[in-house]
């Protein structure tokens, strides 16, 4: 008896397994078990159309949000570009004014090496005619010395010539003539 309560079991379940194979294949829109299906199927599709939308939606925003930061991102970069082109263009404004003010520098320094160089050939001809007349007033001074010493010389010379001949005159005389003469150049006493 416990077999064949198995047996129904099985019978039964093999049953409706056919049954319902067999109402699969006699579909129709119209049957009871036909609009319960097409109604599950519009339910199943309303609800993917909603997390398709959902998923989309999310997917929009989530590409929206994406898009919003890249375009911040992009104004940010391109503020940046701006600031920088400014920058450069007043470093560049800077660098024309330094090589103008160097450029003018260096002309100067130029004008002023040459005027340098025209100053020190001067110094150097008034030098060379400064020695030139400091030589020749040394010469002359030399020779003016030499002339005095020539001249003191020949008075020299000449106030031993005659005092030798006045010695030879003085040999013959006595000593009291001699001083005599000293008395003569004695300076007097006045009375």
């Amino acid at each position: 008896a416990v077999v064949s309560t198995q047996s129904t079991g099985e019978l039964q379940g093999k049953l409706e397994k056919a049954e319902e194979e067999l109402n699969a294949w006699s579909f129709t829109p119209d049957s009871v078990t036909g609009k319960k299906l097409m109604g599950k199927c519009r339910m199943l599709i309303d609800e993917n159309e909603e997390l398709g939308r959902q998923l989309s939606q999310g997917r929009v925003a989530q590409l929206q949000a994406e898009l919003a930061l890249q375009k911040s991102a992009n104004e940010e970069m391109q503020k940046n570009v701006e600031e920088m082109t400014n920058f450069v263009l007043q470093l560049d404004e800077e660098v024309e004014g330094m090589q103008a003010t160097i450029l003018h520098l260096q002309h100067q320094l130029k004008h002023t090496q040459e005027k340098l160089k025209q100053t020190s050939e001067k110094l150097e001809k008034e030098g060379k005619k400064r020695e030139e007349l400091e030589r020749s007033q040394g010469e002359e001074e030399e020779k003016v010395k030499n002339a005095k010493q020539e001249k003191r010389r020949r008075a020299s010379d000449e106030d031993e010539e005659p005092g030798r001949r006045k010695k030879d005159k003085n040999k013959g005389k006595t000593k009291e003539g001699k001083k005599s003469k000293h008395r003569d150049r004695e300076p007097k006493e006045t009375e």
